[in-house]
């Protein structure tokens, strides 16, 4: 079961701003991630080799145990990587709210029915003399 995960990109970029490890900054790309991880572990590890690097690179060979297949161990590689699963999409709110409902447009005007702008040269009222 995936859960809607997927395998990011290493120049894909987080930010993680609770519960990180490894990091300082909250953002980071994944490649970055990933070489801190295996920096930490080379740092840890008597064993560490150019070998050893493969967990991050082409995949260290070896066998898998592969319930779902069918068909028992299984040779290949293996490789560590971050996945991804976004957030559930929220739900879409209905079209109407029956908390408030939009009052109805009123009906315009035929422009025959609107009063006439006076003539342009009669800008001044009868009572103004000057």
């Amino acid at each position: 079961m995936d859960n809607g995960f997927t395998p990011m990109n290493e120049d894909e970029v987080l930010f993680v701003d609770r519960g990180r490890v490894l990091m300082n900054n909250p953002t980071f790309k994944v490649s970055e991630f990933l070489d801190q991880l295996a920096q930490v572990i080379s740092e840890q590890s008597d064993e560490w080799s150019e070998d050893s690097e493969a967990w991050f690179d082409e995949g260290l060979e070896c066998e898998a145990l592969r319930f779902n297949s069918g068909t028992g161990w299984q040779r290949g590689r293996v490789r560590i990587r971050l996945e991804f699963a976004p957030a559930r999409q929220p739900e879409r709110l209905p079209e109407r709210s029956s908390a408030r409902q939009p009052e109805p447009l009123t009906r315009l005007e035929p422009l025959s029915d609107r009063p006439r702008p006076r003539n342009i040269d009669d800008i001044y009222a009868d009572e103004d003399n000057y």
